[in-house]
């Protein structure tokens, strides 16, 4: 009985970013715990695979290419999702990015695309999807931030600042949203090992095992770790849990 309330058996879940790396892996999840999933990104190649594999275990899958950062596409997403399996459940804002520069270097287009790219699609996306969690009277959302929300970090300032008010967005939309029977949520990730991290900032083993030693656990979180924590806050496991941040970092806040 315990075990059931972490099932997503019948929902539909929106993925956003899922093409590859953490949003990859919370779909994939989702459609072993039952869900059929819509996976979006503008990469046509990489959310057809997901989408495939998803397929393969059996659940229903809708790969959209498409740029979350667009208001109309994001509603021309939703509609045709909501055409396409008649209701949403679940929708998971992880599509996001970021690049390192000091603040005196930053210039105001670099900033406005980090805030747009992180914050503003959390907006967009939410808002669109809630229109019709609203009808349905039930629904949830998971907000992806990141640990740099509450630290900060030498050089990522628009993106922690983007990050912080992606919690603040999380706060008030489930304060909203609460009377249409709407749970908001946030997980705040630690370092987690993607292939974009290994790539832009961790390319060697040396520099990886370095950089695990920086929280208690001592090693690198992964899509997975993400991923089961996103299973929880969007079953009824948590089902009198809103307006909240789950830290999952291994520790490294302390």
């Amino acid at each position: 009985m315990i075990l059931q309330k972490f099932s997503l058996a019948g929902r539909v879940a929106i993925v956003t970013g899922s093409g590859r790396g953490i949003g990859k892996g919370i779909a994939l999840a989702f459609a072993e715990a039952g869900a059929d999933v819509v996976v979006l990104a503008r990469t046509v190649s990489e959310i057809e695979k997901t989408a495939a594999e998803i397929r393969a275990m059996g659940r229903r899958s809708l790969s959209i290419p498409m740029d979350v950062r667009q208001a109309e596409q994001v509603t021309n997403m939703v509609k045709k999702v909501v055409e396409e399996f008649g209701h949403v459940d679940i929708l998971v804002n992880n599509a996001g990015g970021m690049f390192v520069t000091p603040l005196l270097e930053m210039s105001e287009n670099g900033w406005d695309g980090i805030v747009r790219e992180n914050l503003k699609t959390c907006f967009l996306c939410s808002k669109a999807v809630a229109e019709v969690m609203v009808k349905q009277n039930n629904g949830c959302i998971v907000n992806i931030t990141s640990l740099a929300a509450t630290t900060g970090g030498i050089g990522v300032a628009p993106y922690a600042a983007a990050k912080a008010g992606m919690i603040s967005l999380t706060q008030t939309s489930a304060a909203e949203w609460a009377p249409y029977g709407i749970r908001v949520n946030a997980i705040s990730c630690g370092t987690v090992l993607t292939e974009n991290m290994k790539k832009n900032f961790f390319p060697t083993p040396e520099s990886q095992a370095e950089a695990a030693k920086f929280n208690l656990l001592r090693r690198w979180g992964q899509p997975e770790d993400i991923a089961l924590a996103a299973i929880f806050l969007a079953s009824d496991a948590s089902s009198w849990v809103t307006g909240q941040t789950l830290y999952i970092n291994g520790g490294m806040q302390i």
